[in-house]
């Protein structure tokens, strides 16, 4: 008879006895099967109905675990005792009830705030809110409590990391087993190999070789124009999508995604993007309205069977705009690194191309690099290279002793930051200065004088805080009323 864990499932099985429980690692490595395993193993045991299932969101959780519970061969011995609950979301095991939820925002922290825990699951938990992170620990607080996660790697400061880290300097409160491809015998080598050779730079890092990694470089670093630009499309299209970034203070780009589903040619599915709008309003001379916007993007998609027109969620004015010119916008997914991973795997399976003409699109994928700064600070996230709103190097910017002008301040000076609009504020709230950076080149920039006097020079992105909400300077009107941050020192009478 064979087997049914491999010998790294086993070795964590009987290990898997502390109060967190992590298997890390590659992708397709069994991680799910054999934490799930041990939780349902520590369900059977448990004495009480403590118990929590948790994904990124209530849906993934319900995929990547529930629905193994009544698929897969391995939990049969469980599967005679387990009923999900679709409208509450819940399972019961016998005579106990498991709990799920997701944990994508951090609102959702208050579904287990105040709940004891004897027993959680945790799927996918790196992408958790530390809120979320913190409460679920702060929750498994009975000398029985067990965590049971599983997960991909992501950058070496994450908190994850370091409970691994601290139990392998010998904290008996957490126990963790490295995976890679390899510890899984079930996947077959053609399987292995394909999954080598369709990640590249950061996913190749940790989701080949399940490295715990910073973030850096080109986040394209795979992209050959020989081989992913192509001078014509590759098959006639089905139907055509298109995407839409509604920028402001950047460029606004709509592209037209050609789609052929192989169902005819057999052939596999292929995407590419065929052309592309392109409005920057800097370079332009001028910034246009959101009918503005919407015409041109009907007058740019009209020849072609568009089925679907994808628009950042937020844009609501820009997408009533378009629903006026018969086109039917949807929301689309706004999860950067979801779109970076799966554009990655597109391209790197070689079913997405983009052709010639689309520059600007090319430019953007060449120029499309990780933010070291944020990568330092833990944080995976595109460096944002046109989004420089910025004061004058003059600014008066108030510091834990002082105002200091802010081409004065220097790395790891202590300033205040403040969130509040109270003409009370103190200096409580303080933060570190990372850098102080120039404006940049040739940036037009705008000067707002107040009645009483005061003056802030800033470029027109830049934003103020108003009686209704922050407001780029360049949008102001005489109307607006400006919110001040009035602070005195005991040394210096001046404030602003």
């Amino acid at each position: 008879m064979t087997e049914p864990f491999a010998p790294k499932q086993l070795e964590f099985l009987k290990k898997c006895t502390r109060k967190w429980n992590i298997a890390h690692g590659s992708v397709r490595t069994g991680k799910t099967i054999c934490t799930l395993f041990g939780f349902m193993h520590a369900v059977d045991q448990c004495v009480d109905s403590k118990i929590w299932m948790i994904g990124y969101t209530s849906k993934t959780i319900y995929n990547n675990a529930i629905k193994l519970l009544f698929e897969d061969p391995i939990f049969s011995v469980f599967r005679p005792f387990c009923t999900w609950h679709p409208g509450d979301a819940y399972l019961t095991y016998k005579d106990k009830v498991i709990n799920t939820t997701g944990a994508n925002d951090e609102s959702c922290a208050g579904k287990i705030q105040g709940q004891t825990m004897s027993l959680a699951y945790c799927d996918e938990m790196t992408l958790y809110p530390d809120s979320m992170i913190d409460m679920i620990d702060n929750r498994l607080s009975c000398s029985w409590s067990k965590g049971f996660a599983a997960m991909n790697p992501s950058h070496p400061e994450h908190k994850i990391k370091k409970w691994i880290d601290r139990g392998l300097d010998g904290d008996k409160n957490y126990y963790s087993l490295h995976w890679t491809l390899d510890d899984n015998p079930f996947v077959d080598i053609e399987y292995k190999e394909r999954i080598r050779l369709s990640h590249s730079g950061l996913a190749y890092k940790r989701n080949y070789l399940g490295l715990w990694c910073l973030a850096e470089g080109a986040i394209f670093d795979f992209f050959d124009t020989d081989l992913h630009v192509v001078a014509r499309p590759p098959r006639a299209a089905e139907y055509w999508i298109a995407g839409i970034d509604v920028g402001t203070s950047n460029a606004f780009a709509c592209v037209l995604i050609g789609v052929s589903t192989g169902k005819y040619e057999q052939l596999g599915k292929r995407l590419w993007v065929e052309k592309e709008y392109y409005w920057d309003a800097k370079a332009e001379g001028r910034q246009k309205t959101n009918a503005e916007y919407a015409d041109a993007v009907k007058e740019f998609l009209e020849p072609y069977g568009v089925k679907h027109v994808y628009v950042d969620p937020s844009a609501a004015a820009f997408k009533e705009d378009l629903r006026r010119r018969q086109l039917r916008p949807i929301d689309g997914n706004n999860d950067v690194l979801y779109g970076i991973g799966k554009m990655t795997n597109e391209m790197q399976q070689g079913n997405l191309y983009i052709h010639k003409d689309c520059k600007n699109l090319i430019k953007e994928i060449q120029g499309y690099v990780w933010d070291p700064k944020k990568a330092r600070l833990g944080e995976d996230a595109p460096l944002k290279q046109h989004d420089h709103a910025c004061v004058v190097a003059d600014t008066l910017v108030a510091t834990s002793s002082d105002f200091m002008r802010i081409e004065d301040i220097y790395a790891a000076y202590l300033t205040n930051v403040s969130y509040r609009s109270s003409s009370d504020y103190d200096l409580d709230d303080t933060d570190y200065a990372l850098e102080s950076v120039l404006t940049r080149k040739d940036a037009e920039i705008w000067e707002l004088e107040l009645e009483d006097g005061k003056i802030l020079r800033a470029t027109g992105d830049h934003k103020i805080m108003t009686d209704r909400g922050y407001i780029e300077l360049q949008q102001l009107t005489l109307f607006d009323m400006i919110m001040v941050c009035n602070i005195k020192y005991t040394t210096d009478e001046s404030s602003i």
